[in-house]
């Protein structure tokens, strides 16, 4: 079976920025652009495509512009900080550095990261074609299948967690891959803002999903739920539930137009990369580049 990279370029890229974020008081003491995303990043792409291959790939970014989760909630994501301006000057040579990789960027106004990601696991995977992506996020840990890993990032690539469909129920509280957007929608996620059933937490969401299966049926079986207080909770906070697990499923429709062969890898430019690598003054590359 033909194998695709797919990775959550947002999320490597602040891993990779706040993981290397000591090294910016150089930077700042001299007066130099920062580069530690970019070198970090560097890294990270040059392990993975030296210990894999890889047929077909894609690195997914958000876009700018406010996103159709934004316009339905506009406090979706309010908690986030705002992007840093040492690490805003490092995304535009991030995404331009990717393509040289042989990796198809892509950053869509409208939609976000996660969603160019499920997109283009639904449109490899229905073509055969087995998917490991690459993040940090939970949310796209639904699309987990026989056909497609997620591979979590705790820290580089030193300490990761492959959720597959045989592992996940024992990673993830004893649920499916597609009843994470049910979780959430009871639970809620604070990273995003979403505010779930007030008053429940992730085991009583997880014990709930287990015994009805997802969002819909709970609502529907609430007579059956003996504890009155989880019970008038959950009557209590039906109109967030479904908004938040609507803002937590993610889209994998929008390469429905799309062919697998848009998405094929192309040759690492190696050269260039080298002058990458010479013009940040770049160190511990040897291995990948030579001398």
């Amino acid at each position: 079976m033909k194998k695709a990279l797919i990775i959550d370029g947002n999320s490597l890229m602040f891993r990779a920025y706040y993981g290397t974020i000591k090294q910016l008081d150089f930077f700042l003491k001299n007066n130099i652009e920062p580069t530690n995303a970019i070198k970090t990043m560097m890294l990270i792409i040059f392990k993975l495509l030296s210990e894999n291959k890889y047929d077909y790939s894609v690195i997914a970014f958000d876009h700018k512009d406010k996103n159709f989760r934004k316009k339905e909630f506009d406090t979706y994501k309010i908690n986030r900080k705002k992007t840093p301006d040492t690490l805003v000057s490092q995304i535009e040579p991030i995404k331009e550095i990717m393509k040289l990789f042989g990796i198809n960027v892509f950053c869509v106004s409208g939609i976000e990261a996660d969603d160019v990601v499920g997109s283009s696991v639904k449109l490899l995977t229905d073509n055969d074609i087995f998917c490991e992506v690459y993040s940090s996020d939970n949310d796209l840990l639904q699309l987990v299948s026989n056909k497609c890993n997620v591979i979590q990032i705790k820290k580089g690539l030193d300490e990761t967690v492959c959720y597959t469909m045989e592992n996940f129920a024992g990673l993830f509280y004893g649920l499916t891959p597609n009843q994470i957007p049910d979780f959430k929608g009871i639970n809620g996620d604070s990273s995003d803002n979403l505010p779930g059933i007030k008053g429940i937490g992730p085991k009583t969401a997880a014990e709930l999903l287990v015994k009805f299966k997802s969002l819909e049926s709970i609502y529907e079986n609430v007579d059956f739920i003996e504890s009155k207080s989880i019970k008038s909770k959950i009557l209590a906070d039906k109109e967030n539930a479904f908004l938040s697990k609507k803002l937590a499923t993610i889209l994998t429709n929008f390469f429905d137009e799309k062919k697998a062969d848009d998405f094929l890898s192309k040759k690492m430019d190696l050269k260039e990369l080298k002058k990458i690598i010479e013009k940040y003054k770049f160190n511990g590359f040897k291995k990948y580049i030579g001398d």
